[in-house]
C-alpha cells in the first residue's frame, strides 16, 4: 500500500518507510552514499556511449551498465528481504526497478535497435541521480520548492545557453544558445540548431539530464504542495470539531452542575422524617 504523505512516493523515491524495521532502517542509512555513486556511473556511460563511435568506448559504457545492474539489483532484493513491507517498498521504490531494466536494455540490447531506449534510460538514471540528492534537501518539498525550483531552472538554462553560445562555432547569438539550452533540457529536440563539436555535446548531457531531473521535482514540489493544502484542511477542520465538542462538552458540565445545585436545595427544602 502506497504511503500517500510522502512526495517521494510518486517519483519512485519514497526508501523505507518510517514504520518499517530498525534493520531495515540501518541498511538504507548504508547503501544510500554507496548506490548514489554507483547511480553517479549512469553520466560517464551515457558520454562513452554517445560522444564517439569507438568500439572501446562502446564496451567501457557497457562494463559500467553490468556494475550499476548488480548494484541495484543487489540493493533491491536486499532492502525487500530485510524490510518488513517487501511488495510496499518495491511499489514505493518503482524507480529502481526501471534503472534495472535501462541497465539491463543497455547490456543486453545495446547492438540492437533499443538504442533509443537504452539512451533514455541512461538519462533517466542520471536524472534519478540527481532527484536522490535534491530530496536530501527537504525545502525542495515544501511550498518553498517550486519557486525554487523554478529559479534554479532559469539559472540553469541561463548558464548552459551561455556555454553553448561561447563553445560552438555554429551557435551565432546568445538568444541561440539558450533556444538549445531549453530544447535540450525540454527534451525536445527540434532539429533546428544542434550541438556540432565534443564541449557543447557534453554540456547537453547534463542540460538533458538536470532538464529531466527538474521537471521531476518540480512535479513532485506541486504534488507536495497540494496535498499539505489538503492536509492543512484537513487538521483545521478537525481544529474546529474539536473546539466545538469543547465547547459541548462544557455547557454539559455547566448542566450537570447546576443540576447538582438543584438537587442540594431540593434536599434541603425536605423535612427530615419524624
Amino acid at each position: 500500500m502506497l504511503t500517500p504523505r510522502n512526495p517521494l512516493v510518486w517519483i519512485g523515491l519514497a526508501g523505507v518507510a518510517d514504520d518499517d524495521n530498525a534493520l531495515a532502517l540501518a541498511w538504507q542509512k548504508r547503501l544510500h552514499w554507496l548506490m548514489i555513486g554507483m547511480a553517479l556511473l549512469s553520466l560517464p556511460a551515457y558520454m562513452a556511449d554517445t560522444a564517439t563511435e569507438s568500439v572501446f568506448w562502446h564496451q567501457v559504457a557497457t562494463a559500467l551498465d553490468v556494475v550499476i545492474l548488480i548494484a541495484f539489483s543487489i540493493e533491491l532484493v536486499l532492502m525487500m528481504s530485510v524490510s518488513s513491507h517487501p511488495i510496499r517498498y518495491l511499489l514505493e521504490n518503482w524507480l529502481n526497478v526501471v534503472i534495472i531494466a535501462g541497465s539491463a536494455a543497455a547490456v543486453f540490447g545495446s547492438a540492437t535497435e533499443w538504442v533509443p531506449l537504452v539512451r533514455m534510460m541512461r538519462v533517466a538514471l542520471g536524472g534519478m541521480v540527481l532527484m536522490r540528492t535534491f530530496t536530501e534537501f527537504n525545502v525542495v518539498l515544501t511550498r518553498r520548492g517550486p519557486p525554487l525550483l523554478l529559479g534554479a531552472t532559469l539559472l540553469t538554462m541561463m548558464g548552459a545557453g551561455a556555454l553553448f553560445y561561447w563553445l560552438d562555432p555554429r551557435v551565432t547569438t546568445y538568444w541561440d544558445g539558450l533556444w538549445l539550452a531549453f530544447i535540450t533540457g525540454a527534451t525536445v529536440g527540434y532539429g533546428d540548431i544542434v550541438p556540432t563539436v565534443g564541449p557543447t555535446r557534453l554540456v547537453a548531457v547534463f542540460v538533458v539530464v538536470a532538464g529531466v531531473t527538474l521537471m521531476t521535482l518540480f512535479t513532485a514540489s506541486i504534488v507536495s504542495y497540494f496535498m499539505g493544502a489538503a492536509d492543512e484542511a484537513a487538521r483545521r477542520e478537525l481544529d474546529r470539531d474539536i473546539a466545538n465538542l469543547t465547547a459541548e462538552i462544557t455547557r454539559l458540565r455547566t448542566e450537570v452542575e447546576a443540576l447538582r445545585d438543584d438537587l442540594r436545595d431540593d434536599r434541603r427544602q425536605v423535612p427530615p422524617p419524624t
